[in-house]
């Protein structure tokens, strides 16, 4: 009592899709592997200059803005 013939021949082709996928995918694995960390690479570079833009800008406003005279908190006796 074995399958029958038919079942054999798609179970076959289902298994062979499958290997087949399972290696284009080792293939393409170390691509996909470099374009994400060039792309999260890029992505921390760009947080890296907008951080320092945004620390120059508050510098040079922090510069400009007068100084308001500190006002001491006198005790009532």
């Amino acid at each position: 009592m074995g399958m029958p013939q038919t079942d054999q021949t798609a179970s076959r082709s289902r298994a062979e899709a499958l290997f087949k996928r399972r290696e284009e995918q080792k293939a393409d694995a170390p691509i996909a592997m470099a374009e994400y960390r060039a792309a999260e690479r890029a992505k921390y570079e760009r947080m890296h200059e907008l951080r320092q833009l945004r620390l120059a800008r508050e510098a040079e406003l922090a510069r400009k803005k007068p100084t308001a005279p500190s006002r001491e908190k006198t005790t009532s006796p």
